[in-house]
């Protein structure tokens, strides 16, 4: 429902600034143990990155893709925008690191804080021009 909730609110978003959103998430409901307020800001601050990495693009896309494992869930949030150098890649957990003129550097790191405190993983892969991926991963209840 975390899931659902911050995919519906950001819809209206990407129909404004024409990104076509493409989700795959399950019907049945999937259970974890977790804070509702912290994964939901988790959600809302990714989400919001990949509306302003795919800004620009003329043919932007969000994929949001979510698959029951075993025993864990498995996230991928994707986006074709501006991606990220090797070097920022590296970085890009640091807390107050940040490449955006008006960023704290709080975001990616406190959601690396909270998902790792979910007994989860989150990992990011990007190119430079071509996009970002986010993946996580969090254990079922």
């Amino acid at each position: 429902m975390v899931l659902e909730d911050v995919v519906d609110n950001f819809k209206q978003i990407c129909r404004e600034k024409e990104i076509e959103l493409i989700t795959e998430i399950p019907d049945d409901s999937i259970y974890i143990i977790g804070d509702y307020n912290r994964l939901t800001q988790v959600f809302i601050n990714l989400f919001k990155n990949c509306v302003e990495a795919v800004d620009t693009n003329k043919d932007s896309i969000i994929e949001i893709i979510s698959r029951k494992e075993k025993d864990f869930i498995k996230l991928n949030i994707r986006d074709n925008g501006i991606g990220m150098s090797e070097e920022n890649l590296l970085k890009i957990m640091e807390p107050f690191f940040t490449t955006k003129k008006n960023g704290t550097g709080l975001g990616v790191s406190l959601a690396k804080e909270v998902i790792e405190a979910h007994q989860g993983h989150i990992k990011y892969t990007s190119k430079l021009g071509k996009g970002t991926l986010v993946e996580i991963i969090l254990p079922l209840r």
